[in-house]
């Protein structure tokens, strides 16, 4: 038998705090790493959220779409950001 979500035992985040790491970072201000802070849980465990690996069961219809086209959008912020820098440094 296993348990989703807040029901399991080893559980430390609950379903309220596991749906405002979703909305902080669909906000796109808010990294992993800072996020996992905020909650006192590790880089890894928000990135399996926002990927739905984890805490799937709390996933509203359109948030697969949505959290894929902030990652994407964040991917190439960070590719573009990454290039400048480079070039600037040259």
């Amino acid at each position: 038998m296993t348990f989703d979500g807040e029901a399991n035992p080893m559980a430390i985040l609950t379903d309220a705090q596991v749906t405002e790491i979703k909305a902080l970072y669909l906000t796109g201000e808010n990294s992993y790493t800072d996020i996992a802070c905020q909650f006192g849980v590790h880089k890894s465990t928000v990135q399996q959220i926002i990927n739905c690996v984890r805490w799937h069961h709390l996933l509203e219809p359109e948030q697969p779409k949505a959290l894929a086209k902030m990652r994407e959008y964040r991917s190439s912020q960070t590719y573009d950001n990454n290039r400048r820098e480079r070039h600037d440094r040259s």
